[in-house]
């Protein structure tokens, strides 16, 4: 991560408990960087460091919040990532006036995204029916436990770029709450549109029945292997609940779901006059936030 080191000379990185010191700001920005996606808050960094740990890095873009009150929100999200295995977890942060850092673990297969649509067929098979099912339960606890932790805490920007995975496929939700280190109501979002519950426009718009929508659409998604909106790139992908629905019309069920995650026998799809519940709820991807269901998604 080449930078000037000159202005950072007296500044350290601020490391949380229950993580070892393995390395300093110094080695993270003499580190080889490969930048991994560019995000809504900032870009992300693989950075390999001379001592052979590898870490994933978050550089915040236009985050304008003063010292203290940037480490009290700090601290508050990484304080709920200790707390639930499906979220990541934040290991250290740096904070200047023109810089703002967030160092995370890094996950070997890196994100939902570059599996399901990413260039090679190879990827995209390991996420059989099962996985991609473990995948979204695993999701789903992630933002009931956010849910449960007050009225006002949620995700914010649920995507299948922000959905990281170990090597085994457990899930590791990124970019939980970090919209908490924006202003409110000066930064207009740029979310990915296939994401984005139609009422958000500014951050103080984001609530838990924004995550459940989002969520949805990581659903459909998951089980018909399409990009939405914006998911790999600006004006790329489709509008999937329009496609979905004109699938269904159109076509047999079955035709809807993505065929390389080879669904086991004995799994039945309906057809009553409506896309499946599991497949387009209208309780979960409602159109307006008051009818849409609470953080409770049915883990019980």
């Amino acid at each position: 991560m080449a930078q000037n080191q000159t202005t950072h000379v007296n500044q350290k990185l601020v490391f949380f408990e229950n993580t070892k010191r393995e390395y300093d700001l110094v080695d993270l920005l003499k580190s080889e960087a490969t930048v991994l996606g560019k995000g809504t808050f900032g870009n992300s960094y693989k950075a390999e460091l001379e001592n052979g740990k590898i870490v994933f890095v978050k550089r915040l873009k236009d985050c304008c919040l003063v010292e203290n009150e940037f480490i009290k929100k700090i601290q508050e999200l990484a304080k709920l990532s200790d707390h639930h295995q499906s979220l990541l977890p934040l290991r250290a942060y740096y904070y200047s006036k023109d810089e703002k850092l967030l160092v995370f673990d890094y996950m070997p297969m890196n994100n939902l995204a570059s599996l399901l649509h990413g260039v090679g067929v190879a990827k995209k098979s390991q996420l059989t029916w099962q996985v991609r099912t473990r995948i979204a339960y695993e999701v789903a606890s992630g933002l009931e436990f956010l849910h449960t932790q007050g009225s006002d805490v949620c995700h914010g920007n649920i995507t299948s770029s922000n959905v990281l995975l170990t090597n085994s496929f457990d899930v590791r939700l990124s970019d939980q709450g970090l919209f908490g280190l924006f202003m409110p109501n000066t930064m207009l979002l740029v979310l990915n549109a296939g994401y984005q519950a139609p009422e958000v426009g500014y951050a103080c718009n984001l609530c838990q029945k924004s995550d459940v929508y989002s969520f949805g659409g990581l659903l459909l998604e998951l089980l018909t292997g399409k990009a939405p909106l914006d998911a790999v790139g600006k004006n790329k992908g489709i509008d999937l609940p329009s496609w979905v629905r004109k699938m269904f019309q159109e076509n047999p069920i079955i035709d809807v779901f993505d065929k390389s995650m080879g669904m086991p026998r004995g799994i039945r799809v309906y057809s009553s006059g409506n896309a499946p519940k599991y497949l387009y709820s209208k309780k979960v991807r409602n159109e307006g936030p008051r009818h849409r269901v609470e953080h409770s998604l049915g883990l019980a």
